[in-house]
């Protein structure tokens, strides 16, 4: 039998006589068939002081601590007969956190965390604040989430309260915008001694200034108590609210209150999906407050896990080659910017930078030569000339400058390659490359409209009297002075074609897209291959459309019918996802756990089996 007893005891420090048993569960609702619950419960019993189980009224017997304010909190307490040692009644009503899945898919790279907090009644006294923060911890970091603030009405009227004393305060201070004289001056006797002894006559008749009329005019102590209440802003806000209202970093998401009078808090956020996140773990930091004091910190060791699930898994990593087909013949092509004297062809080594294009050519034919792999069947050396002049000139220059340069290189190597030439009197099509091109240049609309001129001598004259012609003459002019070499080779080999299996490095960085989840670049690199890491990108971005016809052109397997299922359970299609469904498990019953991991199929299992 127990003997109740009244009992207050002080004593320095926060600590508690006795037991303090705080529960804290956190359950979690499986999407798994035959797993509907998984409940995670935790005692805790290391509660640092300030504790208060039970503020009720009426003549039940109390323990007390003390906060650092020296504050006396009760609890609900009795003394055993056995000894007379005081033990602490009474359990914290829980605080239950609940996950609606267990198993949570990413799409469109990111994933959604959702849970709902259950707080119970005795929870949510009018006098008191539940502070609650997430734990959340991803690829090995630890994340501490927005928190979760639970204000009763009578705490946040403290809090208020606090907020309307401090306003007060701050009401008694006179701002700096308000005219100097007319807040802290005597301003009615400083006009009455103007207007007596001062009108019309300077100050300094009687050793007077102006400013020591108006210092002699100015409340000093007014200014001086107004100064002091500026310096105490601080230290009245922190003495008046004791608890501010935290606006920052508060999570505010649905609330509704159940039937029993608790709190439903439903917390969702979401998170950009990484590589590797294959499980997430969260627990709870939690407090509960009066205004001005923390009754009780608790931690609960136990955590939340959540199962993420991604299409990307299904992706298939495998090497990928290609064949690449070698054409026997081939060409190459290279130019040189050989000068010519005005009107001449004859080739001058001397002349510009001649002498250094004429030996880049040269090492040009010199490697064909020596190749191992290809022969030099034939060069076709084409000469070409700006608009300068006529037509007509032009014509016979650039064909007398291709025969030059001809009989330069068959001079210098010997008849070992053919040789031919060809020849543009005036480049206009490579002109009207670079003038739309080129930034420089103001009136391209003018400009490009001269090109519509079909003769080519009134094109030129057309073209000088626009207002770019200086620039296009000076600058782009030269660039139409070229000779273009085109080698005609073929391969050393028999065959008509030869073929190489290469690794597909641009297939393979696709894939590393696609598993990095930057399912924006896998598209782009993977499009062109259309298989079935082209198809779970695009469903990745829900492009379910472009997705689905993908998949309709690649051969059937257990895989690509799972996937077509999803699509068409996605687009509302429910007959055709469940006829590739049920072929899918068919071919590979391990798909049918699969599909408890997407949203998508887990209605569809229910409904096929």
């Amino acid at each position: 039998m127990n003997n109740k007893v009244s009992v207050v005891i002080r004593f320095a420090g926060a600590a508690v006589l006795g037991l303090l048993t705080v529960c804290v569960c956190v359950e979690c609702r499986s999407g798994l068939r035959g797993d509907n619950q998984n409940c995670l419960r935790v005692t805790i019993a290391d509660a640092p002081g300030n504790v208060d189980m039970s503020l009720t009224e009426g003549n039940r017997e109390r323990l007390a601590t003390v906060s650092e304010e020296e504050e006396e909190l009760v609890l609900n307490a009795e003394v055993t007969e056995s000894g007379g040692e005081i033990m602490a009644q009474g359990k914290l009503s829980p605080l239950t956190v609940t996950a609606l899945h267990r198993n949570i898919a990413e799409r469109a790279g990111k994933i959604r965390l959702s849970f709902d907090m259950h707080v119970s009644p005795e929870l949510l006294a009018r006098d008191r604040q539940l502070r609650i923060v997430p734990k959340l911890m991803k690829d090995g970091d630890t994340v501490l989430m927005d928190r979760i603030f639970i204000t009763g009405e009578g705490y946040r009227a403290e809090q208020l309260k606090g907020y309307g004393r401090y306003n007060k305060y701050f009401a008694s201070i006179i701002p700096d915008s308000v005219d100097f004289l007319k807040a802290f001056g005597y301003l009615g006797l400083l006009k009455y001694f103007t207007r007596r002894n001062l009108e019309d006559r300077a100050l300094g008749e009687f050793g007077v200034t102006e400013q020591e009329a108006i210092d002699y005019y100015i409340k000093h102590y007014l200014v001086k108590l107004n100064r002091k209440r500026k310096d105490r802003l601080e230290e009245v806000f922190r003495k008046c609210v004791k608890d501010p209202i935290d606006r920052l970093g508060i999570r505010l998401d649905t609330v509704l209150r159940d039937l029993s009078g608790g709190l439903v808090y439903r917390y969702v956020q979401d998170l950009p999906a990484t590589r590797d996140m294959r499980r997430l773990k969260m627990c709870f930091l939690g407090s509960v407050h009066t205004y001005g004091n923390t009754l009780y910190r608790f931690t609960a060791p136990d955590t939340l896990t959540w199962y993420v699930s991604s299409l990307t898994q299904m992706a298939d990593t495998s090497a990928v080659y290609r064949r690449h087909t070698l054409a026997r013949d081939v060409e190459a092509s290279t130019m040189a910017f050989i000068e010519f004297e005005k009107g001449s062809w004859e080739i001058d080594t001397a002349l510009g930078n001649n002498a250094s294009e004429l030996n880049r050519i040269r090492r040009e034919f010199d490697s064909l030569a020596v190749s191992q792999r290809f022969t030099a069947d034939s060069v076709i050396i084409c000469a070409s000339c700006s608009p300068d002049g006529s037509y007509r000139v032009n014509q016979t220059l650039s064909s007398k400058r291709a025969e030059a340069v001809m009989e330069y290189f068959s001079s210098a190597i010997g008849k070992k390659i053919r040789m031919h030439t060809e020849h543009i009197p005036e480049n206009w099509d490579l002109l009207k490359e670079h003038i739309v091109s080129d930034s420089n240049i103001g009136d391209k609309e003018a400009v490009l409209a001269v090109f519509r001129e079909a003769d080519p001598d009134k094109r030129e004259e057309l073209l000088s009297k626009c207002t770019d012609f200086r620039y296009i003459r000076e600058k782009l002019y030269p660039l139409l002075r070229r000779i273009d070499f085109t080698f005609r080779l073929h391969r050393r080999i028999y065959d008509t074609i030869s073929t190489e299996i290469i690794r597909d490095e641009t297939y393979r960085e696709g894939i590393r897209a696609l598993l990095d989840r930057d399912f924006k670049k896998a598209v782009a690199l993977l499009r062109p291959y259309a298989d079935i890491n082209t198809s779970i990108a695009y469903l990745c971005l829900d492009y379910n459309a472009s997705a689905l016809s993908v998949l309709l052109e690649l051969e059937k397997n257990a895989r690509t019918n799972y996937l077509m299922a999803l699509v068409y359970s996605r687009i509302g299609e429910d007959k055709k996802a469940k006829e590739h469904y049920r072929a899918a498990i068919g071919e590979d019953p391990r798909l049918r756990f699969r599909s408890s991991l997407d949203p998508e199929m887990e209605r569809l299992m229910e409904q096929v089996e």
